[in-house]
């Protein structure tokens, strides 16, 4: 057993009864619950300054022009 290791199962077997919910859930968390993968990204895009206002214009013209090919 790795000194991490280690370290990880006396931390775990310090937190206090009232913590013991909390830290399960980091840990949950940390690990994936059931193999599920979280994806986390953060971004700038690039646009013109009211697109915002006419996204679903352009979104609804572009599914016109898609049904028109």
């Amino acid at each position: 057993m790795s000194a991490s290791h280690e370290e990880l199962i006396r931390l775990a077997e310090s937190v206090p009864d009232d913590q013991v919910p909390a830290a399960t859930e980091v840990l949950r968390q940390l690990m994936g619950k059931a193999g599920r993968r979280t994806f986390r990204s953060a971004g700038v895009a690039a646009a013109e300054p009211d697109l915002a206002e006419h996204a679903k214009e352009i979104v609804r013209d572009e599914l016109d022009r898609g049904a028109a090919e």
